[in-house]
């Protein structure tokens, strides 16, 4: 097992710890990246090696802290579990190690060390940039690369719970990569949900439905990712995860307590079973004064508002209500969005919405995000680029009759042919992306790589053998088919 040997500290309690990594080597922690109340994060004296610690001192007794504890067994579970799944490998960060320090009280995760920004960073940097036509572009294709990947994850089912903007980073390559892997539900937590320790960050959860139905032995679905990616699309481009509430809307529902006093008490009941969440999920009457209000209650209270300003409410059919209530609440988002992102609001309604009218999937609220070519050019691609000829003639029933966006789509420049992203190759073809052999023919003064399709015998070496689609599948500068 990996050891923990103890230094003078420098500018965090765990720097200047060394790590034995297996196949590494010892790995000195240097500079604290980030902090939170149980766990850091530090670079090591190794470039490419980041180590996740867990603090398990509980600075009153000898036992190790039993909820960090916890945390780090079930994370590095999770992360084993997906390193276990080809598809889904690339997509997180490469796995180099774990271990608990019991005399130090501390344990660890060692994990590839990603170059780039988390996308909260990466749009506040779009944010002063005046959000660029070329940012906009990149911003669209970064969202629906993530989502797509929010995909992947539950094409195994597995529910990531915890999706928000700061656990996904875009790389300088501009490949997209998951981090912190500790919340996941998996097939392996379905089989006993009510051993399942649910967390999630309060800001992106419907906490009062989910931790009833953690309780209750029901287990989560990919709806709860769909709230969250909501929540996340508009913290994105607002810098927050709540929603404000101007003064006088909120000091006319607070002198009408009957509109959030019910959802009040289901709040309450999440704080008799959960003590810890009666700061980070407060009372409806609280948000109200604070001016701020959590997406998994602004729909509940909008509803209520509606019924009580409204006086025909109670003679209007249930899908009226509905209809009303996604309306009004499509436009209350939609003020509060830059300018430029105001077609956000859509779909980031239709994914915080009441269940009952929620989108149905991820690829639903894809499609939501999608800036298709227009029929003229998609129908002139389905015709010359070599990747959907072949694909067609391949297998009838995997015809590529879908969209392209704006983003999957490239020039090349010295045939003057269009050529496709390999990633959105790949998504249209995974089962069959082995049989794809690839030949380098061009590549451009920025780096973008377009190859053709040709035989076996013929294609570039990559690894010792023949290069395929399968291995560009999360290559953003390489194009098929042009």
């Amino acid at each position: 097992m990996p050891e923990l040997v103890s230094h003078q500290p420098l500018d965090g309690k765990f720097s200047g710890f060394t790590i034995d990594l297996v196949g590494i080597g010892k790995a000195q922690l240097t500079r604290l990246l980030k902090q939170s109340t149980e766990t850091s994060i530090y670079q090591t004296s190794h470039a490419g090696v980041i180590a996740k610690m867990f603090d398990l001192n509980d600075g009153q007794s000898a036992e190790l802290r039993h909820g960090p504890l916890l945390s780090y067994n079930l994370e590095v579970k999770n992360f084993k579990d997906i390193l276990d799944l080809d598809d889904l490998r690339p997509l997180v960060p490469a796995f180099y190690g774990s271990g608990i320090d019991r005399q130090n009280r501390c344990a660890f995760i060692a994990m590839e060390f990603l170059v780039g920004q988390d996308l909260q960073e990466w749009c506040d940097r779009g944010a002063l940039e005046d959000y660029s036509d070329a940012w906009m572009q990149d911003f669209r294709k970064a969202v629906y690369e993530a989502l797509s990947i929010v995909e992947q994850f539950h094409r195994h089912e597995i529910i990531l719970i915890d999706f928000k903007p700061e656990n996904v980073i875009r790389l300088d390559d501009r490949r997209i990569k998951f981090v912190d892997m500790g919340a996941f539900f998996t097939p392996r937590h379905s089989l006993e949900t009510e051993k399942y320790v649910y967390s999630a960050t309060p800001d992106y959860a419907e906490l009062v439905t989910d931790t009833s139905n953690v309780q209750t032995g029901r287990p989560l679905t990919q709806t709860a990712d769909i709230f969250s990616a909501g929540v996340a699309l508009f913290e994105m481009v607002t810098g927050n995860s709540r929603l404000a509430i101007a003064d006088q809307t909120a000091d006319q529902i607070l002198i009408h307590p009957e509109v959030f006093l019910f959802r009040d008490s289901q709040i309450k009941d999440v704080w008799r079973c959960f003590p810890h969440l009666q700061e980070q999920l407060p009372l409806l009457q609280t948000q109200l004064g604070e001016r701020r209000i959590l997406f998994s209650e602004f729909w509940h209270l909008l509803k209520g508002y509606l019924a009580e300003e409204l006086p025909d409410w109670e003679q209007l059919s249930e899908e009226a209500h509905l209809e009303m209530l996604l309306s009004v609440g499509t436009t209350f988002i939609r003020d509060q969005l830059p300018p430029r992102l105001e077609w956000l609001a859509g779909p980031i309604a239709q994914a915080t919405t009441l269940r009952s009218i929620r989108v149905a999937s991820i690829a639903r609220l894809m499609q939501l995000l999608e800036d298709p070519l227009d029929s003229t050019l998609f129908s002139q691609i389905q015709n010359t680029n070599g990747f959907v000829i072949h694909l067609n003639a391949m297998d009838q029933s995997a015809r590529f009759t879908a969209p392209l966006n704006s983003w999957e789509v490239r020039r090349n420049p010295q045939t003057e042919l269009w050529a496709i992203s390999t990633p959105c190759a790949w998504r249209h073809a995974r089962e069959l992306a082995c049989l794809f052999s690839l030949k380098l023919n061009h590549q451009d003064e920025q780096g973008h790589r377009f190859y053709s399709i040709v035989t076996e015998e013929e294609a570039d070496r990559f690894q010792g053998i023949g290069l395929t689609l399968h291995a560009l599948q999360n290559d953003h500068l390489a194009w098929i088919g042009g």
